[in-house]
């Protein structure tokens, strides 16, 4: 389980710090490498571990080659994929393509979201901090615990 907000920098070959707490967390589970790929209507990167990227990977087998709402997801997500080693000081070299795409500049948040991971440029991450979340946007996940 992943949570947890971190601010980290990323350097000029883009490489940046995987918290310690999220390299703990993918070690206990047994997952040595991280897939990173575009967040949806988020303007960050996701980082799935190997088993999560599975599951995503098995739904993606399902798609149907004639829906074209699904295929041009495919090809906007999961063609951009790229599967990622940490190093022995624990970083990761985000392709310039993904880094691009989340605006990563030099300050970079790293947030847990329970199965996997975001990454933000932290100007943008801050910004969608600010916003309000509209009255039936909220969930009550506590609710009925």
């Amino acid at each position: 389980m992943f949570y947890g907000t971190f601010h980290h920098a990323i350097d000029a070959k883009g490489r940046t710090s995987l918290p310690a707490k999220f390299r703990e967390s993918l070690a206990a589970a047994g997952e040595p490498k991280v897939f990173l790929i575009q967040a949806p209507g988020m303007k960050a990167l996701r980082a799935l571990p190997h088993s999560e990227w599975k599951k995503l990977e098995e739904k993606v087998l399902q798609a149907s080659p004639f829906d074209l709402k699904a295929q041009k997801n495919i090809l906007r997500f999961v063609s951009s994929a790229q599967e990622i080693d940490l190093d022995e000081h624990g970083r990761v070299l985000v392709p310039a393509q993904l880094r691009a795409y989340a605006g990563l500049q030099k300050d970079v948040v790293w947030t847990g979201m329970g199965r996997d991971v975001c990454l933000w440029d932290r100007a943008r991450f801050e910004e969608q901090q600010a916003e309000e979340m509209a009255e039936g946007d909220v969930i009550d996940f506590f609710k009925g615990v």
